[in-house]
C-alpha cells in the first residue's frame, strides 16, 4: 500500500511538473524588452504549429521574435537545464560526493580552452578557414573528459576512485584554465577577448533553432540511458562492496554514467558556454521533496532543471532592460549560496529515506 502511494505521488509530481513547464515557458516567453501580449504567443504558436492562419493576431515583427528568437532560446534552456541536472544527478551518485557535479571532470574548462583555440588563434592554424567555436569546443570537452578518467583509473585495481576523480577534474581544469587565460593573454583582438569572456560566463542569447538538434539529440539519448541504470546507480551508493556482494560491475557502471553524462555536458556547454551549479542544485531540491531513489529523482531533475534554467534566462533577459546579463551570472548567484550550505552541513544523506 505505502508503495502504490509512493508511485501515485511520483506519476503526481512528473505530471505537475510538466503542466508547470509548459506554463512558464508560455508565460515567460512573451516576457522581455519587447513584450508580446500571450494571445498574440499563443496564436503566433498556434499558426506555426497547425499550420492555420490568425488574421491580425500579430504583427510580422512579433511573429519573428517569438518564433525566431525566443523560441529556439527556450528550447535551449530546456535541453541544457534537464541535461546539465540529470548529469548532476549521476555525478552526485556515482562518486557519493555530495559536491559534485558535471564541472568536476573538468568539461567546462575543456570546452573554454576549445572556444578559446577557435576564437583567438588565427585561422591559418584551424584547417584553412577555421572550424566552428561549437566544434572545438565539443572537441575540448570531451578531450578533458577523457584526460580525467586516464588520471582517475586505477591500473591495480581496474577501477576509477572517486576521490581520485575529483582530484583529477580539479587539476585537469587548473591547468585548461591557466591555458586558456594564456591565449587571451596572448590575443591582439579585443573583441576575441569579449567573445571567449562572455563564453565563460554563459549564455543562451545566442541560440538559434540550427544549434537545437545535436544537444537534442544528446541529452535525450544520454537521459533514457541514464534511466535504465537508475536502480544500479542506487546500489552505487550504498558503498562498493555491497554493491560488488549485489553482482554489480561498478567499473562498467561507472564508465557508462560517466560516458553520458560527459557527453551531455559537451554537447551543452559547446553551444551555451559554461552555466554552472545547475547539475549541484537541482538534484539536491529535488531529493529533499521525493528522497535518493534514483529512480524518481533522474526524471524529476531532468524537469526541475528545465524549469530552473526558464527562470534564470528570464532573468538574465530582462533585469537590466535591453542589456542581456550572461546566465552563468544568475546561476552562480543562486548557486554559490546553495553550495556554501552544503559546505557547512555536517552530515548529508542524499536527501532522506528512500
Amino acid at each position: 500500500m505505502k508503495k502504490l502511494h509512493r508511485k501515485s505521488a511520483f506519476i503526481a509530481a512528473v505530471i505537475l511538473l510538466i503542466l508547470a513547464l509548459g506554463v512558464i515557458a508560455a508565460v515567460t516567453i512573451a516576457v522581455g524588452p519587447v513584450p508580446v501580449p500571450l494571445k498574440s504567443v499563443i496564436a503566433i504558436l498556434k499558426d506555426r504549429l497547425l499550420g492555420t492562419t490568425t488574421a491580425g493576431a500579430y504583427s510580422q515583427s512579433q511573429f519573428h521574435i517569438i518564433w525566431n528568437i525566443r523560441m529556439p532560446r527556450i528550447l535551449m534552456a530546456i535541453v541544457a537545464g534537464s541535461g546539465l541536472a540529470v548529469s548532476g544527478a549521476v555525478m552526485q551518485a556515482i562518486v557519493r560526493n555530495p559536491i559534485a557535479d558535471p564541472y568536476v571532470l573538468g568539461v567546462s574548462s575543456g570546452a573554454s580552452t576549445g572556444a578559446a583555440i577557435a576564437l583567438l588563434l588565427p585561422s591559418a592554424l584551424l584547417f584553412h578557414g577555421g572550424v566552428s567555436v561549437t566544434a572545438m569546443a565539443f572537441l575540448g570537452a570531451m578531450g578533458a573528459s577523457v584526460a580525467v578518467y586516464t588520471l582517475a583509473y586505477s591500473r591495480e585495481s581496474r577501477s576509477i576512485n572517486p576521490t581520485s576523480l575529483i582530484l583529477a577534474g580539479t587539476a585537469v581544469a587548473a591547468i585548461l584554465g591557466a591555458v586558456t587565460n594564456l591565449l587571451v593573454f596572448l590575443a591582439r583582438s579585443k573583441d576575441s577577448i569579449s567573445s571567449i569572456y562572455y563564453w565563460q560566463m554563459g549564455s543562451l542569447a545566442s541560440s538559434q533553432w540550427a544549434d537545437l538538434p545535436i544537444p537534442l539529440l544528446i541529452v535525450a539519448l544520454g537521459e533514457a540511458v541514464t534511466l535504465l541504470y537508475t536502480k544500479k546507480m542506487n546500489l552505487l551508493m550504498i558503498g562498493e562492496e555491497d554493491a560488488c556482494a549485489l553482482g554489480l560491475n561498478i567499473r562498467a557502471v561507472r564508465l557508462v554514467l560517466m560516458g553520458c553524462s560527459s557527453l551531455m555536458v559537451a554537447a551543452i556547454v559547446s553551444d551555451t558556454g559554461i552555466i554552472g551549479f545547475v547539475g549541484l542544485m537541482v538534484p539536491h531540491i529535488v531529493r529533499l521533496f521525493v528522497g535518493s531513489d534514483n529512480t524518481r529523482v533522474v526524471p524529476l531533475s531532468a524537469l526541475a532543471g528545465s524549469i530552473f534554467l526558464i527562470l534564470a534566462d528570464t532573468v538574465a533577459r530582462t533585469v537590466f532592460g535591453s542589456t542581456e546579463l550572461p546566465i552563468g551570472i544568475v546561476t552562480a548567484f543562486t548557486g554559490a549560496p546553495f553550495f556554501l550550505y552544503l559546505m557547512g552541513k555536517k552530515k548529508y544523506t542524499f536527501g532522506g529515506k528512500n
